[in-house]
């Protein structure tokens, strides 16, 4: 009964993750890291601690799932077990490289949804070199909630090694989530973002390829980034001031266009957009799971230009970002009778690195994985003027092309566009003669294009 009466239902996001996990759809994909290099010594003593200080202020990451009268509820634990495992990896060949594959391996063990649904590890690499590796389940928290952690951990951390007064906590706890979520769906504005969906739900059309089972299957976990060329990167950047857009929206486009070539019949193109859904400001200082994932749909008409698809492109994102609390894949499920969310290419723009200031050492900070779990995804990073592109998900046809080769069609699409800004979308060629046949294969185009014979509806009931 105590156990009960500590229970709190789960966010519509939360709810999400945890029938997709328990129907088997995906696992450890789930699971997000953040791999810190500390470059300086490292009092392991006073980390511990301000771990367990900052796992304790962060209510929402520490709870325990468990079903009561077959509803599934969740519940804080008061008293996790909260451990910094260290390894001394400094006589390995690599140590980096040796951190970086633990690390790995670690996200890729799975978390009891009993929890705990963390894991602390402090790597040293040199006498004065290591890495922090922190990994937390995405049904408890999401990239900004690992970032806050992570920068209130090195805070607590600096305050401690310098003798200093530890600043005031201002994490958000679960019930103010749990409350926050459940006013919006009582809102007006959750009819605003409800009425603004129905009306831009992806068709029921939409392009669903796939190869043949065990075609060139891929380990669905993200790639190595790969670099853009910087005068790519900055042809872009002209294109976007002259024809003022965005550079995500240029890139956006890019990306449409791709999955146009590849998969997409007619002009109609959806991409998955992750979006933070942190408007208000009481969401933006709660280490939980409060990110979501909104459809764009597009038209790439063939008479349209590439700086008219880029401003249809801009228009779109700022339409979604506008209504993005909203649940959209569970109104898409609603309408088109599906058991699960669609499965398509998701275009992500997250931050490279970061810094953390770690006691007196500026430590660098960076995530492992995107909580990609659905689809495939085109990870963007930048850092500074540099721009990088990742993939992540074994989602048929994009996961048999590797990253450099993505980059490359990329990059290719990007001349061309930013060259000609007023040259039609038709005049755009992303898949060779060769590509097109395969993929008309896989798509049994021409069985479909094969003429038949006229049959009447007499005639079909006399064959049975």
């Amino acid at each position: 009964m105590e156990l009960e009466s500590q229970a709190l239902p789960l966010t519509r996001g939360q709810l999400d993750i945890w029938l997709a996990q328990e129907t088997g759809h995906s696992d450890t994909e789930w699971q997000l890291g953040l791999f810190v290099r500390i470059n300086g010594m490292v009092q392991r003593d006073a980390l511990q601690w301000a771990i367990r200080q900052a796992v304790h202020e962060a209510e929402p990451t520490r709870v325990a799932f468990f079903e009561v009268d077959g509803e599934v509820v969740q519940r804080p634990i008061e008293d996790p077990n909260v451990e910094l495992t260290f390894l001394n990896l400094s006589d390995s060949p690599d140590p980096e490289q040796e951190a970086r594959r633990r690390a790995l391996a670690i996200q890729r063990t799975p978390m009891p949804l009993t929890g705990p649904l963390f894991k602390f590890v402090l790597f040293q690499t040199r006498r004065d070199e290591f890495f922090f590796f922190a990994c937390c389940h995405h049904i408890v928290i999401d990239g900004t909630g690992v970032g806050l952690v992570g920068h209130r951990i090195a805070s607590i951390y600096s305050a401690i090694v310098s003798a200093g007064p530890i600043p005031t906590g201002v994490f958000g706890s679960l019930r103010e989530l749990i409350d926050c979520e459940s006013h919006y769906e009582a809102s007006d504005e959750y009819r605003e973002d409800e009425a603004y969906w129905s009306a831009n739900l992806p068709t029921d059309s939409e392009a669903q390829h796939r190869m043949p089972d065990g075609a060139g299957e891929r380990d669905p976990w993200p790639s190595a980034p790969v670099a853009l060329d910087p005068a790519v990167v900055r042809r872009v950047q002209r294109f976007s001031d002259v024809w003022g857009v965005s550079q995500t929206s240029v890139i956006t486009a890019a990306c449409a266009l791709l999955v146009r070539g590849w998969c997409a019949n007619g002009s109609e193109v959806v991409l998955d957009f992750p979006v933070s859904r942190r408007v208000r400001p009481e969401l933006k200082t709660l280490p939980g799971m409060v990110a979501g994932v909104v459809p764009l749909v597009f038209t790439a008409g063939p008479r349209a230009t590439v700086a008219e698809f880029c401003k249809h492109v801009e228009k779109r994102i700022d339409e979604a970002v506008q209504h993005q609390r909203f649940p959209v894949h569970a109104l898409e499920r609603k309408v088109r009778g599906l058991t699960k969310p669609p499965e398509r290419v998701s275009v992500n723009f997250i931050p490279s690195a970061f810094t953390l200031p770690f006691g007196g050492v500026m430590a660098s900070a960076s995530y492992t994985n995107s909580g990609q779990a659905d689809g495939f995804g085109l990870i963007f990073s930048s850092d500074g003027d540099e721009l990088f592109l990742s993939t992540a998900g074994s989602w048929q046809p994009w996961s048999g092309l590797d990253a450099p080769d993505l980059a490359a069609r990329l990059q290719r699409l990007l001349v061309a566009m930013t060259a000609d800004p007023t040259r039609p979308l038709r005049t755009l060629d992303v898949v060779d003669e060769s590509e097109r046949a395969r993929l008309d294969g896989w798509g049994n185009e021409a069985v479909l294009a094969e003429p038949m014979e006229p049959v009447s509806v007499v005639g079909l009931f006399a064959a049975q």
